[in-house]
């Protein structure tokens, strides 16, 4: 219960600061075909990163043999949304060199 309530408080903190400061202008590299799943892969990452911790809290509430289902439906969600969008920034970094991994630092 402390590790879900210690993600879910930094989540919180998270959204609240992109909510408020947004987002800069696209870079000119991507093109709208990868600007796409990129947008998405971030749109799924903050959802999940509720849903991961809500569901885990969830799970001593209800004792029940289903509770893990949707917890752990939330962790491969995020492992794969966490895949594609590695997997961009992977490929503007090794093989377009266009540093745009510079500019999400």
């Amino acid at each position: 219960m402390l590790l879900g309530l210690t993600v879910l408080v930094p989540a919180v903190f998270r959204l609240a600061w992109r909510r408020a400061t947004g987002l800069p202008p696209w870079a000119p590299c991507p093109s709208p075909r990868e600007r796409r799943p990129a947008h998405w892969t971030e749109a799924c990452l903050y959802v999940l990163l509720f849903a991961m911790p809500l569901t885990g809290l969830w799970l001593p509430v209800v004792g029940d043999d289903d509770a893990p289902a949707p917890h752990v439906a939330a962790h491969l969600a995020f492992s794969v949304a966490l895949a594609v969008h590695l997997g961009l920034v992977r490929k503007h970094t090794v093989v377009r060199r266009d540093g745009l991994l510079r500019r999400m630092l």
